[in-house]
């Protein structure tokens, strides 16, 4: 066997392995619980006093705090036995906040105390509506649940109770990715529109001016997640998941490795695999920190920001690889540049920039894919759900080898080409998306105005947060093709009058 056909070989079975690892997480995750009994109305008896002791450090006053924190723990101290046998990791998420809480009391750390009692009341809602895994590794929050909670939110928005529904919009924001698995394993339509419509509630009770158009937006919610709420669960659904967000991620490691292998530069091809290893590891780790160590409903809100800020740094890495692949699909230019890096090939700044953007792919479609998989390990065997992984990234690494074929017999121009194309519409709907997450977790506002375009499937909402990225993007990537054509007609005029 020659050089090259062995290091294929070592990548497929360093990429099978990897593969099999993540396999066996989720063929194991959902019975790695010990048994117990459920249960989650105990939780509304203290929810009132949390709520007080929450109020009392707001107006500054210890004396009320220390009081009303001394029933919550009585309370904890009569039920922490009822919660374990519910759930292991949601009596350990409790149990970690009201030590936590304890000892900033003690010293006199009123805003720390603060920031941990709003975690506990989260934990606490969560805990009452179900939207935690049990010790059987069950997702306790059904769809129907959380349709439930969109009707009440709704109610409230009808009543113009804005600060009510507001409050209850975040709750259902956080414990949105108690659900989403269910949801987009059946239709990434009905995904993409309720993200969107969960961002437009958030903006319209955020602003006194748009209060009347959220209920519409909640009448449309509701009406198109409901008919997913009795949907069954096949094997096939598990398989969809990887080969949605792995897609993508695919095209853009794809891409590299093609660029790597025409500009016959081992380092760079190692860059490429080191990082997209790297992004897979990261996502394994991830999941399992989530399925074993956390609630995925207290992940919610770190997800939706790792998917944010990796989508956006992704995407500026992107619209570099997309001008440098335009750049060098002339011919004569590549030739040059083969030319000139003969004996290094890349230089060491740009295949460490490969690698980081490899990474960044796969971590961002990679930790939606891992979530997505967790949320529906209760809704079939794990032989089922194992089988489904199975097929996906199968199917995956069958549709990236055809590609890589493809793209080594045919000629530099249009293969750069279709790269580059590809790559700065992956630039432009990171970008998009990932703002998006950003709004989602909180940390830009939720704000939309009507006039604005919106295509979901591309990730273009009624923004200008994210709009206005995308549109300087477009407007960077127009301007490099006009400059490089303009270019082109300057030394091809030079060119012909020297001759």
């Amino acid at each position: 066997m020659n050089g090259k056909g062995a290091q294929r070989h070592r990548i497929l079975f360093a990429t099978v392995c990897l593969l099999y690892i993540a396999g066996s997480f989720f063929v194991f995750c959902p019975v790695s619980y010990a048994s117990g009994n459920t249960s989650s109305d105990e939780a509304a008896i203290v929810i009132g006093h949390v709520e007080e002791l929450k109020a009392a450090l707001e107006k500054d006053d210890p004396e009320r705090a220390k009081q009303v924190f001394g029933t919550v723990k009585k309370w904890w101290t009569v039920n922490k036995k009822l919660v374990k046998q519910t759930s292991l990791q949601m009596s350990l998420e409790i149990d970690s906040q009201i030590a936590g809480i304890s000892l900033a009391l003690l010293n006199k750390e009123n805003e720390q105390a603060l920031e941990l009692v709003g975690t506990l009341q989260f934990s606490l809602n969560n805990y009452r509506d179900g939207a935690y895994i049990d010790n059987e590794g069950n997702q306790r929050m059904t769809l129907g649940t959380y349709i439930m909670k969109l009707r009440q939110t709704g109610d409230l928005i009808q009543q113009q109770k804005w600060n009510e529904a507001q409050g209850e919009l975040k709750q259902l924001q956080q414990q949105w990715l108690s659900v989403e698995g269910d949801i987009v394993s059946k239709s990434q339509t009905v995904y993409n529109h309720a993200e969107r419509d969960l961002v437009l509630l958030d903006a319209y009770l955020s602003n006194t001016d748009q209060h009347l158009l959220a209920m519409p937006v909640m009448e449309r919610l509701i009406a198109s997640l409901t008919p997913l709420s009795d949907a069954q669960y096949s094997w096939w659904d598990a398989a969809l998941i990887p080969l949605r967000e792995g897609l993508e991620a695919m095209l853009v490691v794809g891409s590299l490795l093609m660029y790597a292998k025409k500009a016959a530069s081992r380092p760079a091809k190692r860059w490429v695999i080191g990082g997209s290893a790297a992004g897979l590891f990261i996502c394994v780790v991830a999941g399992f920190c989530v399925a074993f160590l956390f609630s995925s409903s207290a992940f919610g809100h770190n997800s939706s920001l790792i998917n944010g800020w990796t989508g956006v740094l992704a995407s500026v890495l992107l619209l570099y690889v997309s001008y440098w692949l335009h750049r060098n699909s002339d011919v004569k230019r590549w030739n040059r540049f083969l030319e000139m890096k003969s004996s290094q090939a890349l230089s060491g700044g740009r295949m460490i920039s490969l690698g980081v953007l490899a990474f960044f792919a796969i971590v961002r479609e990679g930790l939606e894919t891992v979530i997505f998989l967790i949320g529906m390990a209760g809704k079939m065997s794990g032989g089922e759900l194992a089988g489904g992984i199975a097929a996906g990234f199968g199917i995956l690494i069958l549709c990236a080898f055809a590609i890589m074929k493809a793209g080594a017999r045919l000629p530099v121009r249009p293969v750069f080409l279709a790269s580059s194309l590809i790559v700065f519409y992956l630039c432009f709907k990171f970008m998009g998306s990932g703002i998006h997450s950003l709004q989602m977790a909180g940390v830009l506002p939720a704000a939309v105005k009507d006039y604005l375009p919106e295509y979901v499937s591309i990730s273009l909402y009624p923004s200008w947060y994210s709009t206005l990225p995308q549109l300087l993007f477009v407007c960077a990537g127009i301007s490099m093709v006009v400059y490089q054509k303009v270019m082109a007609a300057h030394k091809e005029a030079r060119h012909i009058s020297q001759a």
